[in-house]
């Protein structure tokens, strides 16, 4: 059975059973999202990831490197639990970035059977591509609400960042937002 059947049944089998009120939350973040994802750039930021032929595990292990602190680059079993993803996947895309430039990684001096992974100046380039050409829509998208729309996602979004889940990706994004 291939991944994509896979992953239709799981998303049959969680939607299976919603009330009209989860389905339609569901409907209107998935909106929203895809609207973010695409908003305005004509596909620029899509086509970086294209460019560099990252596969969409390659792509999260730079989103998760771009925000992390410099100073303490994460191991890559931490990078696996964090991406939900197996170590020894996890480990083949580091490689392949590795191999293209894109982060690099090193032995941890007091347990060599550890690695932890950075980003290159070559990563940071194509992550800051695809992110500011996002933040760009976000902001544009973000300046077109009206002071009651803005309102109102303010209050809906602020009650969800009590969510330590949420939360914690709050916390990274602010900290590479520009001023």
């Amino acid at each position: 059975m291939s991944s994509v059947a896979t992953t239709s049944d799981a998303v049959r089998a969680a939607a299976a059973g919603l009330s009209d009120e989860v389905r339609e939350t569901a409907i209107r973040v998935g909106t929203i999202f895809r609207h973010l994802v695409s908003y305005d750039d004509g596909g620029e930021a899509l086509r970086a990831i294209d460019a560099h032929g990252l596969s969409f595990v390659q792509f999260k292990v730079l989103m998760e490197l771009y925000v992390a602190d410099p100073d303490e680059a994460p191991y890559i079993q931490e990078l696996s639990v964090c991406l939900g993803t197996p170590t020894p996947s996890l480990s083949r895309a580091v490689e392949g970035l590795v191999q293209k430039d894109l982060v690099s990684r090193c032995e941890d001096p007091d347990d060599r059977r550890r690695r932890r992974v950075a980003l290159t100046s070559a990563g940071r380039e194509v992550l800051d591509q695809f992110y500011l050409s996002r933040v760009a829509g976000v902001i544009e998208f973000a300046a077109g609400l009206t002071g009651v729309q803005r309102q109102a996602f303010d209050a809906a979004v602020g009650s969800l960042l009590e969510r330590e889940d949420i939360a914690s990706v709050y916390e990274s994004v602010q900290g590479v937002m520009p001023r």
